[in-house]
């Protein structure tokens, strides 16, 4: 790869600042005699423009080619009408992810595996794309907040366009729910860590200080 030319353009691509000059490279994908030895299929359209992150996440496709500079750049104005043609919506959404072990539906061994829960919870926000046709793509980028579990829990763009299925609006009520499931497991996380020890278990038992599990009755 090599870029050759550069251009500089106004994409208004952001209607924040439609003034705003980016600098668009034309790049051409050479080969050598190793190509065939590394199984790289020699492309028959060389020049190529790679897209801009949020184009590329509403096309479904990263870059442009063409056999020259002149078309390439056709094709790289063209994917930008056609972004630009594309209805927008924005929405705030919580998006989830509980793994546990074993599951209820027996397909795991309490004696194998014991028991393992695995949280990760994530706000984003949403972009959803609509094309001409009605077709829907949608990307996600991720916003700080008290109730993220896991680290920028997934931190990108979905590159196959499609809605996260694990998600509720992020609206007060759904937000404070989560903030609790974090609390409380980082709770039970230490309570169960202090009790690695067999002296501390049987001081806690005769104590009667409970996990955060409920009253620890039999039937409640």
């Amino acid at each position: 790869m090599a870029k050759i030319k550069q251009i500089k353009m106004r994409l208004e691509i952001d209607q924040s600042h439609p003034w705003k000059e980016t600098v668009v490279n034309i790049c051409y994908d050479s080969t050598d005699r190793r190509t065939e030895g590394y199984n790289r299929p020699i492309p028959s359209e060389r020049f190529y423009i790679q897209l801009p992150q949020v184009v590329a996440d509403a096309l479904g496709y990263d870059k442009v080619r063409a056999k020259d500079q002149d078309e390439v750049m056709v094709r790289f104005k063209g994917a930008l009408e056609q972004y630009k043609c594309m209805a927008t919506e924005v929405n705030r959404v919580i998006v989830y992810k509980f793994d546990v072990d074993p599951k209820p539906d027996g397909k795991t061994s309490l004696w194998d595996y014991g028991y393992k829960v695995s949280i990760s919870v994530g706000a984003f926000e949403e972009t959803v794309m609509t094309a001409g046709d009605g077709s829907k793509r949608y990307s996600y980028e991720w916003i700080d907040s008290e109730f993220n579990i896991g680290e920028k829990y997934g931190n990108r763009s979905r590159n196959d366009g499609k809605r996260e299925d694990r998600q509720v609006p992020w609206n007060e009520k759904n937000a404070a729910f989560f903030l609790w499931i974090k609390e409380n497991m980082k709770l039970l996380i230490e309570r169960l860590y202090e009790l690695e020890q067999p002296e501390s278990l049987i001081e806690t038992i005769q104590a009667g200080r409970l996990l955060p599990l409920g009253s620890g009755e039999k039937g409640s």
